[in-house]
């Protein structure tokens, strides 16, 4: 037997549509603010209103899977094209 109260037939008649609809959302805001409070925990950026517009990182940081130096992307890469890496790709 537990312990919360069972809701018979006339109790969930007085529940309004309204009200019900109203904790739903509710509930919804709720469950989307802890999620986005995990986010900003595991990934240390802030998606809010006063947070940046775009969700950029430093170039200068990224490696190029193409040449393996700072800066470019591998499809902005201006060194000719890895051929083990093409020769994969191939079927």
């Amino acid at each position: 037997q537990s312990s919360c109260p069972q809701l018979d037939n006339e109790d969930l008649k007085q529940i309004d549509v309204d009200d019900l609809e109203e904790m739903d959302l509710k509930w919804q805001i709720a469950m989307l603010t802890i999620r986005a409070r995990r986010f900003l925990q595991k990934t240390g950026r802030n998606l809010g209103a006063n947070g940046p517009t775009s969700m950029g990182f430093d170039i200068n940081k990224v490696e190029c899977y193409n040449c393996h130096r700072k800066g470019p992307f591998a499809r902005e890469c201006r060194s000719p094209k890895d051929s083990r890496r093409t020769a994969i790709a191939e079927p």
